[in-house]
C-alpha cells in the first residue's frame, strides 16, 4: 500500500467522524479533500462506497433513536433525485454546479446562523425539496449531505434522531449512484482493495463520532451542523 493509499483512507476516517459529528455524512468533507491528490471520477466512486459503508455503521449505531415518521416522505425523492444527477455526471460538467453549490451553502448557512428562528417556521414541504436538492447534488457532484442537514435542521430533530435519519435517508441513493459510477467505468477495479479499507475507516469514524456527540449538548450540536455547513460551502467554492 502506497503514501497515497494511506492518505486517501486517513482522509476517510476524519471525514466520517466529522460527518457523524455534522449529521449528514463524511461526502461533504471527503470529496473536496480527496480531489486534490486524485481524479474527480475516481473521488466519485470511492465516495460512494465510503458513504454507503458509514451510512450503514451509524444506522447500526445509533438505532434506537429511529424516528420513521420522516423517513418516507424524505427517502423517496432523494432517492429519485440522487439517480438522475449521478446519470447527467456521466454527461455534463460539474464544475459550474460546484462553484454554485458552495455559494448556496455559505449564504444559507450565515441566515440560519444570524436567523436560527428562522427554520422554526419553514413549512415541512421546505425539507422535503430540500431533501431532494440534495439528492441531486449528491449524484452530480458526490456530495449533497450540508443541503439534507439543513433539510433535517429545519424540522427541529433531536441530535442523535437526526444522525440516523439522515443516514437512512442517504444510504439507498448511496447504493444507486456506486452501482452507475462503477458500470460506468469511474472505478479501476484493481483498486479494490479500497473497498475493505473504506469499510473500516468508515466504522471506526462512526464510532468514535458517536462517543463525541454523546458529550455534547442539542444547542452545542445545531451550532456543529451550521458550522460545517458553511465550511463545506467554503470548501466546495475553493
Amino acid at each position: 500500500m502506497h503514501l497515497h493509499d494511506i492518505a486517501l483512507t486517513t482522509i476517510a476516517f476524519f471525514s466520517e467522524l466529522i460527518g457523524t459529528l455534522s449529521g449528514f455524512g463524511s461526502s461533504t468533507f471527503f470529496v473536496p479533500t480527496a480531489i486534490l491528490i486524485e481524479r474527480f471520477q475516481m473521488v466519485l466512486a470511492l465516495t460512494a462506497i465510503l458513504h454507503s459503508f458509514g451510512n450503514i455503521s451509524r444506522i447500526f449505531l445509533f438505532r434506537k433513536h429511529f424516528d420513521r415518521k420522516w423517513l418516507i416522505r424524505l427517502a423517496i425523492p432523494f432517492f429519485v433525485f440522487t439517480g438522475a444527477g449521478a446519470l447527467l455526471t456521466t454527461q455534463l460538467p460539474v464544475e459550474y454546479v460546484k462553484k454554485t453549490l458552495g455559494i448556496i451553502l455559505i449564504v444559507l448557512a450565515l441566515v440560519f446562523y444570524f436567523g436560527k428562528d428562522i427554520l422554526k417556521h419553514l413549512p415541512p414541504q421546505v425539507a422535503v425539496l430540500l431533501t431532494a436538492v440534495s439528492g441531486f447534488s449528491t449524484g452530480f457532484v458526490g456530495t449533497g449531505g450540508a443541503i439534507r442537514g439543513l433539510a433535517l435542521a429545519s424540522l427541529q430533530m433531536p441530535k442523535n434522531t437526526f444522525v440516523i435519519t439522515s443516514a437512512a435517508i442517504d444510504v439507498g441513493g448511496d447504493l444507486l449512484r456506486a452501482g452507475i459510477y462503477l458500470s460506468s467505468g469511474f472505478m479501476d477495479w484493481s483498486h479494490w482493495f479500497y473497498i475493505p479499507l473504506l469499510g473500516v475507516a468508515a466504522y471506526a469514524g462512526s464510532r468514535i463520532g458517536q462517543i463525541l456527540l454523546n458529550k455534547i449538548n442539542q444547542q452545542q450540536f445545531e451550532r456543529i451542523v451550521i458550522g460545517f455547513i458553511l465550511m463545506s460551502g467554503v470548501l466546495t467554492l475553493v
